[in-house]
């Protein structure tokens, strides 16, 4: 399930009875539950590629990243983008108490950073 992270912060250790729901090559920890009222997601799933690139340009702006740094993430955004429609059944089902089925989960294991 894609996301796009841009962000040098990561979740690495949860509290007590929290759950991971996700994970990546990345961290071990890219999405989280905390019982029925509060998930936590690493990335940003609510970012389009206009906003992506503006937030990259900025930074670019003011020498904070490299060019091959802006390139990589415009490329990533081309090979594979959010799904929006997929996160958005994510987070309406964990705001209804449901989440998505164990078959579903297992799929959603794998994040793909962007």
């Amino acid at each position: 399930m894609p996301v796009i992270e841009f962000h040098q912060d990561e979740v690495w250790e949860l509290p007590p009875y929290a759950e991971v729901l996700a994970r990546s090559d990345k961290t071990g920890v890219e999405m989280f539950r905390f019982g029925d009222r509060v998930m936590g997601v690493q990335g940003h799933p609510e970012y389009s590629k206009d906003i992506l690139m503006s937030i990259a340009d900025r930074l670019l702006q003011r020498n904070l990243i490299l060019d091959c740094q802006v390139d990589v993430a415009k490329a990533s955004f081309d090979v594979r983008q959010p799904d929006k429609d997929l996160w958005k059944k994510v987070c309406r089902g964990f705001l209804k108490g449901r989440l998505p089925s164990q078959q579903q989960q297992q799929k959603q294991q794998q994040v793909v950073v962007l």
